[in-house]
């Protein structure tokens, strides 16, 4: 069982936020709202209850309250099978799949380019 608890899911198995990302298909292609999709992308986080200082249970509110939230984040990215077929998230379990942890510095900075990249007129 994982500590982890998703937060975002894209993905075309139905169970996702959001659709599974566009395939890419090269830095010379570019993208196009038609374009195939696969693979996943998921963000998870560490739950208050799950914190590897305690295990909350139905335990009251400790005196001094409870830890600090956890400071990692999960970032999985699962790519599609080479050809294409096989399981509901057309990773079809051979695809190419990345799974890292960023910290809050990493995150912030993460946070600060979407947000520069999302508000800007020109790239």
């Amino acid at each position: 069982m994982s500590i982890f608890a998703s937060w975002l899911y894209f993905a075309d198995d139905g169970d996702g936020n959001a659709p599974a990302p566009r395939i890419y298909q090269g830095s010379h292609v570019s993208p196009a709202e038609d374009d195939r999709r696969g693979g996943w992308l998921e963000l998870g986080v560490i739950p208050n209850h799950c914190h590897p200082d305690v295990r909350f249970g139905d335990a009251p509110e400790p005196e001094g309250g409870w830890p600090l939230p956890v400071e990692y984040l999960r970032l999985g990215l699962g790519g599609p099978a080479s050809d294409g077929t096989g399981g509901t998230d057309g990773t079809g379990g051979t695809g190419s799949r990345a799974t890292v942890i960023l910290d809050r510095a990493q995150v912030e900075l993460l946070h600060a380019t979407l947000t520069e990249w999302l508000n800007t007129d020109r790239r």
